[in-house]
């Protein structure tokens, strides 16, 4: 725990560094023109995250069965934003916030149904991601003059990345993880331990199973709705280089194309806490690609930092609202479990 917390720091203080360094390449006066030019239009430009955030939530919401009752979306908004800051602050490689998540929606439905949303969530939203990013690289890699070899190295590891994520979803269809589990477990290796993960996964792959059996156009919905959410912010990207250069800045497809790359590298770079510096870093580096000057470039980062900010800010309130409040008065606490339903079979 000791050496974690050492590396966390140490990656903290790198990113700071690096930070600090751009800050002083640029000058602070010429990024302060930058926001000038911008000036109030930042506000409404970071309120624009809203459609990305409700797209984000209607996706989640495709992911509950019906049968469950119907939780107020404002409800399944607060949580989602409260798991989604967890993610982000916390050096928990996007794992606290699914943890975070099913604990609050324990105050409306039984662990198990909680977890298998959860996790069809996860999963929706991640290959959703995955899908844009798939797109996003075919597109460039056709728009840009990239090497033969370079071409077929990514579409290889984004083939690859697709099926293990396909991969993933047949696990939860199947119950394959309580299987290999108890497959493990006749080995007589930790069997105890293996027999309570067995035990405490089959009710979870049950409520997994009837979702996918009786709903697998919701999972599609969950889909296209995760994938509009993602295309929104390459158009956000687009609407703020457009306050920052005028007419002088880039067109819509180049702004797509530095939204996919900036989204591949977020991705690579995950385990530096809260990105420092390297959320920026990135922003700069694939613009100047486009030919954008170095200041505006971070500015453009910079500015995103801010709307990350304010968003992880109200993702932090909504969780103190729904551990803090009588909006949630069972928030950690699992009611009765209730047995999946699944699909009529045919006699």
């Amino acid at each position: 725990m000791r050496i974690s917390k050492l590396i966390v720091g140490a990656f903290f203080l790198a990113g700071l560094a690096l930070l600090c360094g751009m800050v002083w390449q640029v000058g602070i006066a010429d990024l302060l023109t930058s926001f000038r030019v911008v000036g109030f239009w930042i506000v409404p430009w970071i309120l624009l995250e809203s459609i990305t955030v409700l797209l984000h939530t209607a996706g989640w919401a495709t992911c509950f069965q019906p049968h469950q009752g119907p939780i107020p979306f404002w409800r399944l908004w607060l949580i989602r934003l409260a798991g989604s800051a967890i993610n982000q602050v916390t050096p928990t490689a996007t794992i606290g916030g699914e943890v975070v998540k099913v604990l609050l929606l324990e105050s409306v439905l039984p662990r198990a149904q909680a977890t298998a949303a959860v996790a069809i969530g996860k999963a929706s939203f991640t290959l959703a991601q995955m899908l844009y990013l798939a797109l996003g690289i075919l597109y460039c890699t056709h728009r840009l003059s990239i090497p033969v070899e370079l071409q077929l190295s990514l579409s290889l590891t984004v083939g690859m990345i697709l099926l293990g994520l396909l991969g993933f979803v047949a696990f939860q269809r199947y119950g394959l993880c309580s299987k290999l589990v108890r497959w493990l477990a006749d080995f007589n290796i930790g069997q105890a331990r293996l027999q309570r993960l067995h035990q405490y996964l089959v009710p979870i792959e049950a409520h997994l199973a009837a979702y996918y059996t009786s709903h697998p156009w919701r999972f599609g919905g969950s889909l296209v709705l995760h994938f509009l959410a993602f295309a929104f912010g390459s158009i956000q990207s687009f609407l703020l280089l457009r306050l920052l250069l005028g007419a002088n800045a880039p067109q819509l497809a180049d702004a797509v194309t530095a939204a996919v790359v900036i989204v591949a590298l977020d991705q690579v770079l995950f385990f530096v806490p809260g990105s420092l510096g390297t959320f920026e870093g990135i922003r700069l580096t694939v613009l100047s690609t486009l030919g954008i000057a170095q200041a505006y470039g971070l500015a453009f980062g910079l500015m995103s930092r801010l709307e990350n900010l304010f968003w992880n800010g109200l993702g932090l309130l909504a969780y103190a609202l729904c551990t803090r409040t009588a909006l949630f008065p069972q928030a950690g606490r699992s009611v009765a479990s209730a047995p999946p339903v699944l699909p009529p079979t045919a006699p």
